[in-house]
């Protein structure tokens, strides 16, 4: 049982861990290099932001989100919660296997292995059916 603990959170580390190490990129979206420009004396200067009225250039607020709207940041945050749902999913579906050929004929453990399957199946159809449901309203809002 422990072994199973151990396994479940350094997987789940590895879920966490990865794609932001994998994702990293040395610059950033629509902005600056992420390790700004250095001179031989050191660091780049870079000008000071002046509130507005103080005599310098007028500066635009980026968006952080890169989103336009509420449907968009729904959309992405629906995006995140099936990267990170999609592992959790198979990794249940993994446990209830594992249940299931330690069970050894045994009548109670053979009952826990098949609802750990089943809730780990259910799960994975309500994480594709938030993304069905997600599509429909999308495309009923964009008919009107």
């Amino acid at each position: 049982m422990k072994f199973t603990h151990l396994f479940l959170v350094v997987v789940m580390a590895f879920g966490v861990a990865l794609p932001s190490i994998s994702l990293s990129q040395g610059t950033t979206p629509n902005g600056p290099p992420a390790n700004p420009p250095t001179t031989p004396n050191g660091p780049a200067a870079t000008p000071p932001v002046t509130p507005n009225g103080g005599g310098g250039g007028s500066r635009a607020l980026d968006n952080p989100l890169q989103v336009d709207s509420l449907e968009d940041l729904l959309v992405a945050i629906l995006r995140i919660v099936i990267v990170l749902a999609t592992p959790i999913v198979v990794l249940f579906i993994i446990l209830a296997g594992f249940k299931y050929v330690t069970a050894r004929g045994d009548a109670a453990k053979t009952k826990e292995a098949t609802l750990a399957l089943t809730y780990a199946v259910i799960g994975g159809i309500l994480i594709i059916g938030a993304v069905a449901i997600a599509e429909i309203i999308g495309n009923i809002v964009e008919a009107f």
